[in-house]
């Protein structure tokens, strides 16, 4: 069975992703972000929601950065998200439209919609007010932009979302998630 390492920056959300990961047949084990001191032997680092901004939480960058020398792979959500572009070089600054628990309308690409296998009609639920600024990335992945900001991305090293895939405003949460298996693990 692949394995995942939750890392819980104590947020709300935490187990609904857990419970969404779990589904997808992965053995989690949740690690609270203060207590992570070393890279383990799991198959996935989940880098998971939580409150204030990335550079609150330095102090585990060099633990990221070790997990991707190790040629692991690693999915964020909102928090996770934004920590592993800061980690990148980008900045993370307000959101042009701070969000908190509404839905919002994503336009995606065909080059998107295939790899996701979604509907045309794509819903996600977004609780921020701190965005990834996309003026100043290069050729780090692929990512879906929305507002000059990245809402969305894949590389081989991570895939990460600036919303929330496993809430129940997220139409289609599944969809969200296969990629982790299929591109991850």
């Amino acid at each position: 069975m692949k394995s995942a390492l939750f890392i819980d920056f104590e947020d709300s959300f935490s187990f609904n992703v857990i419970q969404e990961l779990i589904e997808l047949g992965l053995s989690v084990e949740v690690l609270n972000w203060k207590e992570f001191r070393s890279i383990s032997k799991h198959d996935l680092l989940v880098l998971g929601p939580g409150p204030g901004h990335p550079n609150d939480y330095q102090n585990i960058f060099h633990l990221i950065k070790s997990w991707q020398n190790e040629n692991k792979k690693i999915f964020g959500v909102c928090l996770g998200h934004q920590i592993l572009w800061s980690i990148e070089g980008l900045s993370v600054a307000p959101a042009v439209h701070p969000v908190h628990g509404q839905k919002i309308h994503l336009s995606l690409t065909p080059q998107w919609q295939e790899w996701l296998q979604l509907p045309e009609e794509i819903w996600v639920q977004r609780y921020s007010s701190l965005a990834v600024k996309a003026e100043d990335y290069g050729q780090a992945g692929e990512n879906l932009l929305l507002d000059g900001e990245i809402v969305m991305s894949r590389s081989q090293k991570f895939i990460s979302y600036q919303f929330h895939p496993e809430s129940v405003g997220t139409n289609c949460r599944q969809h969200f998630f296969r990629p982790i298996l299929r591109d991850l693990i």
